[in-house]
């Protein structure tokens, strides 16, 4: 495969059966799909995909279990890279309790019970990434295929748009549409301010587009570890058991503490796979504030006082941050709203940052990725 913005490239990605090769791949697409959307744009201004390439990013890490603490980070990996295997479960000290209240529970059904949890949701994220490309990707090649010549038509506008229609709704909007429309309508913006206010617009509306699509697979992820844990251990301990309907209310309160230590430890990994961002400052964490940038300004010029009608109804539902960005976290990353006014903020803060351009993985991985090969692991602690 090579590097494209095309459809056709699109199709070749998304044709990828490795998991985790298809994910590298729409990683390094997404970059290059900023880099043409900004010189069509405005030079120096994100667009929606600079944002989705460290996004993706962060996913395939997640899914190769990369944000793992290293006490756990050699053990959650099954052969095809993915996250799966929680054998360090049973070197914990909370299991000698677990084991103790209930001997029926072995460390093999932990172990089997969290590989299996964790296996799903690199699954979901899998999915989740793949289905958002899909989605968004197709009209960012249509609209710089039409606008590789400068000039702009109605038609070219209208074949744009048609490659957004019967997107999935959100608040009775069509919010892959509405964005695009207004990349279209920035394209043409002659005054500089608007301009940048329409690129900004528009990307926040794809941005709630995809967070919109990828709510069910959040939610699931996080409610893995509280919801399934103990069912699972039951069908574990009780397989082959004789009259289980007589047992099974002593089995469920037996396997409380067990699936409580699951679900405790279900938390801690959430919060550092899906409570995370990579980005080329380093790793941001969602229930922290969205830090200042570098020039320490957090609102761009260009940005302080807002004119396009559109942006001010997007920061009005989205944006409870003050100027400096103080009140930007998500507390709780399951929620739509809290998770859309750190996107909010985070969209606003890198405007125009020149960092977030940074090419996602260096030549190496990229030489795999044209030599058609998964890239090895990355060393433990590297940026890569």
């Amino acid at each position: 495969m090579n590097r494209g913005v095309t459809k056709a490239h699109i199709d070749e990605v998304l044709a990828i059966d490795d998991r985790v090769l298809r994910n590298y791949w729409v990683t390094q697409s997404y970059a290059d799909f900023s880099a043409a959307l900004t010189e069509l744009l405005e030079p120096n201004t994100a667009n929606w995909c600079t944002f989705g390439t460290w996004a993706s990013r962060t996913v395939g890490a997640n899914m190769r279990g990369e944000a793992l603490p290293e006490w756990l980070h050699d053990r959650v990996l099954m052969p095809d890279g993915l996250m799966g295997l929680a054998s360090a479960l049973q070197e914990s000290p909370r299991w000698h309790h677990v084991r103790h209240v209930l001997n029926d529970v072995t460390p093999e059904h932990l172990m089997d019970v969290t590989r299996s949890l964790l296996g799903e949701m690199a699954i979901n994220l899998s999915d989740g990434n793949t289905e958002v490309f899909a989605e968004i990707t197709p009209p960012a090649a249509v609209f710089i295929e039409v606008f590789a010549g400068g000039a702009m038509s109605p038609g070219d506008r209208d074949r744009v748009l048609a490659s957004c229609e019967g997107a999935a709704q959100f608040d009775g909007v069509n919010r892959l549409h509405a964005g695009y429309c207004l990349y279209c309508e920035a394209l043409d913006e002659a005054d500089p301010v608007l301009k940048s206010q329409k690129i900004l617009a528009g990307s926040l509306q794809l941005a709630i587009h995809e967070q919109n699509h990828l709510q069910p697979v959040i939610v699931s992820s996080m409610d893995m570890g509280v919801n399934q844990a103990a069912a699972r251990l039951k069908q574990k301990v009780i397989r082959g058991a004789a009259q289980i309907e007589r047992i099974e209310e002593d089995v469920d309160k037996a396997l409380s503490p067990a699936a409580r230590w699951i679900a405790d430890t279900w938390d801690d990994l959430m919060t550092m796979t899906l409570g995370t961002l990579q980005s080329p400052e380093g790793t941001m964490r969602l229930d922290h504030d969205v830090p200042l940038p570098a020039d320490k300004h957090f609102v761009p010029q260009d940005l302080a006082d807002v004119r396009v009608s559109e942006l001010q109804v997007l920061l009005a539902r989205f944006n409870r941050a003050e100027q400096d960005g103080k009140r930007s976290l998500a507390r709780n990353w399951a929620n739509f709203d809290d998770r859309m006014n750190f996107i909010t903020n985070l969209f606003v803060s890198r405007h125009h940052v020149p960092d977030m351009f940074a090419q996602p993985f260096d030549q190496a991985i990229v030489d795999s990725l044209l030599a058609d090969t998964k890239p090895p692991p990355p060393v433990r602690g590297s940026d890569q």
